[in-house]
């Protein structure tokens, strides 16, 4: 090799290894990414309901079960306010919450899959007294806006015949606490998904300092619920995997009815 030549070859080698790093590369993440981790959790399955749990925090992820207009039709069970250790997390000897951990706190033991979605069933009503479907709840939120968002999903329920539920809070970094260590969240999501066509989806995002009917304030997009959970919700919830499921532009899209008439 002659001298010109070892000189080209030493200046365009470089220049190649440059170029072949860069076309094996790997593609940058998509946009969001970032957020949408796999949080650990183990489900628990309560029959009637499932409850992805969070084991270090003691607290559900997100609550998921289906409601139908037929289930709220009838009154087959009491609301008996049993509250309870998950029997299933004491069989597992994993960590769980004791009803008396809420005592003088001021706030209430806060239903995520509510006692009244399941008054058709005493079985079912009584599990959703177990506490990991429980989260800190003010009282004007538990017995007022959070309330009315239930009972909402009922009468959409009722006229819509088939939805499916997620319910769950928010949890971050530097949340206040219980003084038995629970983590006090301070917001919860609710998702209702329609499973009668045309299927359509619709999403909240309420506040602990919420009081009254904030129904239409708090709609959000379901991508934001991904972003503040850190859970790609979209992944995880086989409801949610429907090709042709559509975000309703209003709330009017959807049928109200009430069961009991």
């Amino acid at each position: 090799m002659t001298m010109k030549n070892k000189i080209a070859f030493f200046i365009l080698f470089p220049i190649l290894l440059l170029i072949s790093a860069c076309a094996t590369k790997p593609p940058a993440p998509l946009l969001g990414a970032q957020y949408l981790t796999s949080i650990p959790s183990i489900i628990l399955d309560h029959k009637y309901f499932k409850i992805a749990y969070d084991q270090e925090k003691r607290l559900a992820r997100y609550v998921v079960y289906q409601l139908t207009a037929e289930h709220l039709s009838n009154k087959g069970a009491d609301r008996k306010n049993k509250f309870k250790a998950d029997p299933i997390l004491k069989e597992k000897n994993i960590p769980y919450v004791l009803p008396s951990e809420y005592s003088r706190s001021n706030f209430d033991r806060g239903h995520l899959a509510p006692s009244a979605d399941f008054a058709w069933n005493q079985e079912a009503n009584d599990l959703t007294f177990v506490m990991s479907n429980m989260a800190p709840q003010s009282a004007n939120l538990n017995r007022d806006a959070w309330k009315r968002l239930e009972e909402q999903v009922r009468k959409w329920a009722c006229g819509e015949k088939v939805v499916s539920v997620i319910s769950g809070p928010i949890l971050r970094a530097g949340l206040p606490r219980l003084k038995s260590g629970l983590e006090i969240p301070q917001e919860f999501f609710k998702i209702v998904i329609d499973e009668t066509p045309p299927v359509k989806m619709i999403s909240f995002i309420y506040r602990q300092s919420d009081r009254g009917d904030v129904l239409a304030q708090r709609m959000i997009p379901i991508s934001k619920i991904e972003e503040r959970t850190g859970i790609a919700l979209h992944l995880e919830l086989p409801q949610m995997k429907t090709q042709n499921l559509r975000l309703p532009a209003s709330l009017n899209e959807w049928k109200e009815a009430d069961c009991r008439n």
